[in-house]
């Protein structure tokens, strides 16, 4: 049983009209926009909540860039026991790197520069997976300008601050925030961070909550540290820490509204977190509401932020400071449709004349860039098996016509709880496939798991020959399931 839940009301009650909220959600689906979770909490209640279909609101689930939120916070609690202060020097916290040939500008930049996003690179110096020590790379890497200046969105300068956390108080990012801050709100026990290559939280983008976690979490920053009538956070840090201390403006983000310490602002005198993929944190101060969802629009940049315009320009627009009155059709439909609510399926159709003519027949495969060896599809009323043989054996894919098969991608070489050691299990997935047109199936796997990502393939029949096409979107891994090739009907 979730400890410490939200107490629930009716969006009336919130001063939603549930008509809004319809079409808010007719918006996302006509855009294609993947949302896996959606919280509205108002005056400290859940006023709506919807999950598409197998994802919950209650599971854990991969924050991505949201984390740099909660570094922000344990960096104010640090500060506010006196521990560390924010215009102290990075280096301070890193003597091994002090030498006489330390850059002028690594020696001067402060934690608040890296709080900022106004570090030395226009861009994360680390090589991702590839790289086995990102505090070292920083410390090595020639800087391109002065730090706390301008913003130049990089995620080292988050690690960068984990690592004094981590350093200062000897713990794991979250393991020293749960007894003051995290523990009283109910935060999930199980929560944890995936781990960068040499060992530290990659809190600048690893944090597995659920959405419930992170509408707690925000909810208590919108209120500058309160919860139940105590202050458990620093009031003036989050004061500062969310407002706007560096302009965006030049950068290439959607949300130009000015950045303050590992906090985005946003339109209507708000502020949030934003992670890759749509998950997103609205804190509404003026309005006493969070609005927290999760998704995967990673395969569709332009979707990216889509869900946090749609927000303002659709359902914003429409909240009252009191309750309104109930409609009950549109009351009666927002039920409805919330309860079918679900991951988005490959297009086309589930069936199709050619599924007998191609069902169990193997295809030899030419060379190709994923070394597949062979394929074969097999077909059992509304579910298919893909079976294919590249470098590591003979794998296999199930996929639902029409539907969702949720099963697991037959994989384990790809990183688990930290970065770039194998996992050694399969994630999981859920796959659909369909005949967008005559004698092509679509086949559509989004990856569910810690990590999540798409990979979509095209498959066009001819007679004797096949021709695939691969595409993924996913950070980090699927990297071998990209490309085409040719297979031919094996006669034998």
């Amino acid at each position: 049983m979730e400890k410490k839940p939200f107490l629930t009301c009716t969006p009336e009650e919130a001063g939603i009209p549930s008509s809004a909220i319809i079409r808010y959600l007719n918006a996302l689906k006509r855009q294609r926009v993947c949302l896996h979770s959606l919280l509205i909490i108002r005056n400290d209640k859940i006023a709506y909540e919807a999950n598409w279909a197998p994802m919950k609101s209650t599971e854990l689930h991969r924050m991505y860039s949201v984390s740099k939120s909660f570094v922000s916070v344990a960096v104010g609690m640090l500060q506010d026991e006196g521990k560390i202060s924010v215009d102290d020097k990075i280096i301070d916290y890193f003597p091994e790197y002090q030498s006489e040939n330390l850059h002028p500008y690594h020696r001067n930049a402060t934690i608040k520069d890296m709080l900022k996003m106004s570090s030395l690179f226009d861009d994360q110096p680390y090589d991702g997976a590839k790289d086995t020590d990102w505090i070292s790379t920083f410390f090595h890497t020639k800087p391109q300008h002065e730090s706390g200046s301008i913003m130049c969105y990089d995620t080292m300068a988050t690690v960068l601050c984990t690592a004094i956390v981590e350093r200062v108080t000897g713990q794991k990012i979250l393991d020293y925030m749960r007894p003051k801050f995290l523990n009283p709100i109910g935060f999930s026990q199980d929560a944890w961070c995936v781990e960068t290559p040499c060992g530290l939280s990659w809190a600048g983008s690893g944090i597995m909550c659920s959405v419930r976690d992170l509408a707690k979490f925000a909810n208590v920053v919108m209120h500058y540290g309160q919860f139940e009538g105590k202050q458990i956070l620093p009031s003036d840090y989050l004061r500062e820490a969310t407002s706007y201390q560096i302009s965006n403006f030049v950068n290439k983000a959607t949300i130009q509204e000015g950045y303050g310490y590992q906090f985005w602002r946003t339109s209507e005198n708000g502020f949030g977190c934003f992670g890759m993929g749509s998950q997103i944190a609205i804190c509404l101060p003026d309005k006493d509401m969070v609005i927290a969802m999760t998704g995967d629009t990673q395969e569709m940049e332009t979707r990216q932020y889509a869900a946090y315009h749609l927000f303002f320009d659709l359902l914003y627009p429409e909240i009252k400071d009191e309750s309104v009155s109930i409609d009950t059709d549109s009351s009666n439909a927002l039920i409805e449709m919330t309860s079918q609510l679900s991951l988005q399926k490959a297009p086309g159709e589930a069936m199709h004349p050619i599924m007998k003519l191609i069902h169990h027949q193997q295809y030899v495969m030419d060379d190709n860039p994923l070394h597949w060896k062979s394929v074969r599809f097999d077909f059992h009323d509304d579910e298919g098996t893909l079976t294919y043989v590249n470098d590591r054996g003979e794998k296999q894919i199930r996929f639902g016509l029409g539907k969702q098969v949720i099963t697991s991608f037959p994989e384990t070489h790809y990183s688990g709880y930290r970065i770039s050691v194998p996992i050694q299990r399969e994630y999981r997935c859920a796959v659909s496939a369909g005949w967008d047109i005559p004698g092509t199936l679509t086949l559509m796997c989004y990856i569910i798991d810690d990590y999540f990502g798409t990979l979509k393939m095209n498959f066009s029949f001819k007679e004797e020959s096949m021709t695939m096409y691969a595409s993924k979107v996913a950070e980090w891994f699927l990297d071998d399931y990209q490309g085409t090739a040719t297979g031919h009907l094996q006669t034998s």
